[in-house]
């Protein structure tokens, strides 16, 4: 929760502490004891036109009045955090209702909002180890509001206690997913540097991905994405994680793209290579000006176009092998090849047909073309059930699942 969003908590308190005043003395069986009723109802009157400075003369006043009962000071405490709070004196707002507190004069009903407030007050004043002691006590006794769980988490952040921090903010997040809320930000944000403070790097990972499933920004996608390419993998695995970076926008060098297309020329997939390349020159990551690096993707470029066109001759038989094929292998092999060449409608329904048959040598790779398929052809639902279908590699799953908050997301 943002610095300001603690002020607009303080303004509203400000009705309450209103209400409370103009009720008076009526709020309780105790009062005012008559020495110090004067002074305090000019002080009233004065709260009521405004005059602070004027107020807290007479609020003075009363606390100069000598034999003044339990009751008397805890009323003129409460008058002169009223007029500081207005005054925007929070720390000495803070001071008094902490006096007030602690002197078990507070009516119990009251009890939980005045640390409440304390949490607010003394989050205003960046004091977080008042934040901590009230918050945690405010948690204790049952306290459920979003915002003020978030500051208390804030505040444990910042004090380096992050097992704390990520409990309540976790807690925090829980609520306000079952009440329907939007998880700000900042929130997860706060969570996933707290548990990369702690070692916690498995932890730090899963907010991450949440991070990108409710905002799929590039940054994010980099992140986990870059995790994936610099971990040992084998060939399939690497062509599938540039696949899923180009579709979020993230494939970004030349080198990437070169890499990208050579390994869909080893899988027999050149029309796929084509493309990739194209869209690399599209996205200007090729430099005119260094020769051998853009001659290099030149003839990587003009080989897949060769290679693709020649391929695309050979669809007519790939259809007539997958017919005669006994296993769904056949079929699958020609659902990739008409994802490679853009043919997501056909791809699918090969690709299903393959599947529904049986006998495919690489289940997960038939899976993860089948979800890409169905996503490029709008299918969320549909492409977020063939990704969940791979479960064989632990890494192929795990990318699985990455494009499967691609499909719920939308993203790319």
């Amino acid at each position: 929760m943002r610095a300001n969003a603690s002020f607009r908590a303080i303004g509203a308190m400000l009705v309450v502490l209103a209400s409370l005043l103009t009720a008076g003395q009526s709020m309780a069986e105790e009062k005012i004891s008559a020495k110090v009723a004067k002074p305090m109802k000019a002080a009233q009157e004065a709260i009521q036109k405004k005059q602070w400075d004027q107020a807290l003369a007479k609020v003075a006043e009363a606390d100069a009045v000598s034999g003044k009962t339990p009751f008397d000071q805890f009323q003129i405490n409460e008058f002169k955090a009223y007029v500081f709070l207005q005054q925007r004196k929070y720390a000495e707002v803070a001071s008094l209702y902490e006096t007030n507190l602690a002197s078990g004069r507070q009516p119990p009903e009251q009890v939980n909002d005045r640390l409440k407030t304390l949490v607010q007050l003394y989050t205003a004043t960046k004091n977080y180890k008042k934040v901590m002691e009230f918050g945690d006590r405010w948690i204790k006794a049952g306290g459920q509001d979003i915002d003020t769980r978030v500051l208390v988490a804030q505040a444990h952040y910042l004090q380096k206690d992050h097992k704390e921090a990520v409990a309540i903010m976790q807690a925090a997040i829980k609520s306000a997913e079952q009440a329907g809320k939007t998880v700000d930000e900042n929130w997860l944000q706060l969570v996933r540097s707290a548990q990369t403070n702690m070692g916690d790097q498995d932890g730090a990972a899963k907010t991450m991905e949440k991070l990108v499933q409710l905002y799929p920004k590039p940054e994010y996608w980099n992140f986990l994405i870059g995790t994936r390419l610099n971990a040992k993998a084998s060939d399939r695995v690497t062509l599938n994680t540039l696949r899923l970076a180009q579709q979020v926008g993230t494939l970004n060098s030349a080198d990437q793209y070169l890499e990208m297309a050579e390994l869909l020329l080893e899988a027999g997939l050149p029309g796929e290579a084509k493309s990739a390349l194209e869209a690399g020159y599209a996205a200007k990551v090729v430099n005119p000006a260094d020769k051998a690096a853009s001659d290099r993707y030149k003839r990587r470029f003009d080989d897949a176009k060769a290679a693709a066109a020649k391929d695309l001759q050979s669809l007519p038989q790939f259809e007539k092998d997958a017919q005669k094929g006994t296993t769904g292998q056949a079929d699958v092999a020609l659902g990739m090849a008409y994802s490679s060449f853009g043919q997501y409608d056909k791809a699918a329904a090969a690709l299903s047909r393959g599947l529904a048959k049986g006998g495919v040598r690489d289940p997960d790779q038939a899976q993860i073309m089948l979800g890409i398929a169905d996503l490029k052809l709008g299918k969320k639902a549909d492409a977020a059930k063939a990704f969940g279908q791979v479960n064989a590699d632990p890494q192929m799953a795990d990318l699985a699942r990455l494009w499967t908050i691609v499909a719920r997301s939308g993203t790319g």
